[in-house]
């Protein structure tokens, strides 16, 4: 998904990453505003089952305790006119006063189902301390029983239960046990999840829609400006060559004047002009490729060649520079290695990590070319490594090291050349290709530059 996410060009890029953020904020007020909304009325609506049952249990408490401070025999039955004080309601589906030595004293339910299930449950150890537990007992519809004498439709309910302590002469003398169902209030906290969460979803399309909508007029007035200084670096470096070509043709010609061989000053000068306008000629082929690349014009001409043959071309061609500096360069691969690719913007992505090697390798040292061909979930991918003895790079300059014109250390480059575009380039020819480019470094120990292209 990442890939699909960040594929296209610049702008389409980031749009993508405008939404992600734009969407993403909006999500988590969303998801904010959801949890706040569904604890709020869980908490208010369930406080307020638990005040009404408390409420109830506090009275029917208050009563039996007044008529057993009052009778002479408190572990009796409670009379007609105490027991005439509880009824069963929606408010309270049963209540049981459970006296010390297991007699039941008083009791009532809405449905008799209820009592043996109830007198189960406190007798596995319910209720030991103080509060309201929850619970879930077997209810049935009010319909016939059926020829078997079964009754109907049963279903599991929930229900809220509490007690209450029953004292005479200041010693416990039973336990008032009360329930009240709650199964409405769980279905529709349920209900109300799954709503929820439904509307959630669709407000998170909504953003990212909306998210969408947003990164794209915010990328319209950025998109224009950047399309003309795209055109014009273009077109500048395109109406560059013809004057470059034509003064590098004058400094070949003066270079060949009799004269210049007698004048070492003169002689310094021209190499010095040809060496600059060599550089300049790169840059502008540099940009050039850069521009083409940003707006998708760079299309890969794929064909069966040897990569193998390219590379050990590219070594051929680099070591008089390589020499000059004191650098040897070693190939690692097979005699024939063919894939399916763009001959041309392989040779180019070797010349360009090549020379960067080369560039920043320490004197003497070495630099290690590596191919290889494997297969990875059924896609044949072909590995280009480069490892060089130079002078490796910071861990905080690693993140940024493929951006167009950074410079680790200016002052060296300035010393070596180059203007900080060879490794955006080749990051543009990978992606080109849909493949992947790492680096692997540490100062003064060298680089190591990955390259993982299927084909």
């Amino acid at each position: 998904m990442k890939r699909r996410l960040f594929k296209g060009d610049l702008f389409d890029r980031t749009r993508n990453t405008l939404t992600l953020q734009y969407s993403g904020v909006l999500i988590a007020f969303l998801s904010l505003f959801v949890i706040l909304v569904y604890v709020s009325l869980y908490v208010f609506i369930w406080n307020d089952q638990r005040t009404q049952l408390n409420e109830l249990a506090d009275r029917e408490i208050h009563t039996l305790q007044a008529w057993a401070d009052q009778d002479s025999d408190p572990n009796r039955r409670p009379p007609r006119s105490v027991e005439d004080a509880f009824s069963t309601s929606t408010d309270q589906s049963f209540y049981y006063l459970l006296a010390d030595n297991g007699t039941l004293n008083l009791a009532d339910e809405m449905q008799s189902e209820l009592r043996p299930q109830v007198m189960a449950y406190i007798s596995e150890g319910h209720f030991k301390g103080n509060g309201i537990e929850q619970a879930t007992f077997q209810t049935y519809d009010n319909l016939s029983a059926d020829e078997l004498g079964h009754p109907n439709r049963s279903k599991d309910a929930t229900f809220l239960v509490t007690h209450r302590v029953l004292y005479g002469n200041q010693v416990p003398i039973g336990t008032l046990y009360l329930g009240k169902e709650v199964t409405f209030q769980h279905d529709l906290f349920r209900w109300l999840l799954l709503l929820l969460i439904g509307m959630a979803l669709v407000f998170f399309v909504l953003a990212l829609w909306f998210s969408r909508l947003m990164s794209r007029k915010a990328m319209i007035p950025i998109a224009k400006a950047y399309t003309k200084q795209r055109e014009f670096v273009a077109d500048a470096s395109h109406e560059l060559r013809t004057p470059l070509s034509v003064l590098l043709a004058s400094i070949e010609a003066l270079q060949l004047e009799e004269t210049i061989e007698s004048d070492p000053f003169s002689k310094k000068v021209l190499l010095g002009m040809e060496a600059e306008v060599h550089a300049i000629t790169k840059m502008a082929g540099e940009l050039l490729q850069l521009a083409r690349s940003d707006s998708n014009e760079l299309v890969l001409d794929r064909s069966l060649f040897n990569l193998s043959a390219a590379a050990a071309g590219v070594i051929e061609k680099l070591r008089p520079f390589a020499q000059a500096k004191g650098i040897v360069l070693h190939l690692h691969a097979p005699d024939e290695l063919n894939v399916q690719w763009d001959e041309e913007r392989a040779t180019q992505l070797l010349v360009l990590l090549l020379d960067n090697a080369v560039k920043y390798s320490s004197d003497p040292g070495g630099v290690h070319v590596t191919l290889t061909d494997d297969r990875e979930h059924g896609t044949r991918i072909f590995t280009i490594e480069v490892k060089d003895s130079g002078i490796g790079i910071a861990a905080e300059a690693l993140p940024r090291i493929f951006d167009r014109f950074y410079r680790q250390d200016s002052s060296r480059t300035r010393r070596t050349g180059g203007h900080g575009l060879g490794l955006a380039i080749a990051k543009n020819i990978v992606d080109a290709g849909g493949g992947t480019i790492q680096v692997e470094s540490a100062v003064g120990e060298g680089s190591t530059f990955r390259v993982r292209i299927p084909w």
